[in-house]
């Protein structure tokens, strides 16, 4: 069987599906839209499913009728805060926007699983489909295991992919992938500090909490440089500062938010540690209270290394080897597929396909001009159906 005819024969319901799937953003877990576009296709196609997560989540299942081995292939659903500043057609109107390329992850695991279901006589088992919300933000993948997403059946292995730029050292068109370590894990802080307020002309009379932001602010930015080992990977970001509401008012109040990401859960603790006891003895040099919470969230993700190679070998009989790239660094970014590796042997491959505007430029993950080359879509959908019918006959 011709796996790349078979899934081109796919490619404009692909391309059809990722575009509905773009002008509908949701975000966190309130997916509920997103989840009934998803169905219909079930419903359409008579495929087995169940809505978890108060119908924001959707698990289905392309049983062969064959015993065998249960592979899971997760697709995250959510969308992000931003406003699209594209020309496309089929733009986001509702001021939030697949901006990470969700929808086309998706698309892939919706094609994905009609092909399989076409042809599920050539193999044994089961493939179970993970479509979850959250992914962005708080980590859908830990309530979708929760709910027993790995579970009846259980699952022995689990694929995911992500399209876009994540990793710009991937060429164009290529496919990469790495074993071990790859995406850091993802915590978030909040710091909340009060002051008293007053007259800008007499902070005299106030307790200045902008003097105590600053102070934290840069006490938090010198724990990477003077405390931890250089040779770890670690960021910590304030990405967020709020205080004051006019030029001459002292505000009460001030906020910081920001995130950690490592691959050293010690390296994570101790840092959690640091910018309490930071908050804390700011706070009362500049005689403020403080309020601190740290969010433990994503673990790092790590690539089963055997599961790796069965991809690339998967890979290899459908695509020259020159689309194959091997990864040689991680990245610092998260993503809570993490969570379903902690449990479940398998993989995270990327498929680089950034589209250039008309003026040459392409923009990555995350901005309001993010746009995919959606002609290198069916790459991703062929890797999966390859490997599902190598894993599990």
């Amino acid at each position: 069987m011709d796996i790349i005819e078979k899934v081109k024969k796919y490619e404009d319901f692909l391309i059809e599906e990722r575009r509905i799937l773009h002008q509908i953003p949701e975000i966190g877990l309130d997916t509920y839209q997103t989840c009934e576009e998803i169905e219909k296709v079930l419903i359409k196609n008579k495929i087995q499913y169940k809505k978890v997560l108060g119908s924001r989540g959707i698990i289905a299942i392309i049983d062969s009728g064959k015993p065998g081995k249960c592979l899971a292939i997760r697709a995250d659903m959510d969308a992000l805060e931003i406003k699209e500043d594209t020309d496309l057609s089929f733009k986001s109107k509702n001021g939030y926007m697949h901006a990470c390329g969700h929808d086309c992850h998706m698309a892939n695991a919706l094609s994905t699983l009609l092909i399989l279901n076409s042809i599920k006589d050539k193999f044994s088992g089961i493939v179970k489909f993970i479509f979850q919300p959250g992914e962005e933000y708080p980590g859908g993948a830990e309530l979708m295991i929760k709910e027993g997403a790995l579970e009846n059946p259980k699952v022995d292995c689990i694929i995911g992919h992500h399209v876009g730029g994540l990793f710009s050292s991937v060429p164009h068109g290529s496919i990469g992938f790495k074993s071990g370590n790859l995406m850091a894990s993802m915590d978030k802080f909040l710091i909340q500090i009060e002051g008293s307020g007053g007259h800008g002309s007499m902070p005299e009379d106030t307790i200045d909490p902008i003097v105590c932001l600053v102070d934290i602010v840069q006490a938090i930015n010198r724990i990477k440089s003077r405390e931890i080992s250089s040779s770890e990977k670690c960021v910590i970001s304030v990405c967020k500062v709020n205080a004051g509401i006019n030029q001459n008012i002292i505000p009460s109040t001030a906020e910081i938010e920001g995130t950690v990401r490592t691959f050293n859960d010690e390296v994570r603790g101790y840092i959690k540690k640091r910018i309490g006891e930071i908050a804390e003895n700011y706070a009362t040099a500049n005689r403020c209270k403080v309020k601190y919470d740290y969010a433990w969230k994503y673990p790092h993700l790590s690539n089963n290394e055997k599961i790796v190679e069965l991809l690339k070998k998967s890979t290899k009989k459908i695509f020259s080897e020159d689309i194959i790239y091997d990864i040689k660094s991680e990245t610092m970014a998260g993503d809570d597929m993490a969570y379903y590796l902690e449990k479940v042997p398998g993989a995270y491959f990327m498929l680089s396909n950034l589209k250039m505007d008309k003026n040459g430029k392409t923009y990555p993950n995350h901005h309001a001009k993010f746009d995919i080359d959606e002609g290198e879509l069916y790459k991703a959908v062929a890797v999966c159906v390859q490997f599902a019918l190598d894993y599990l006959n």
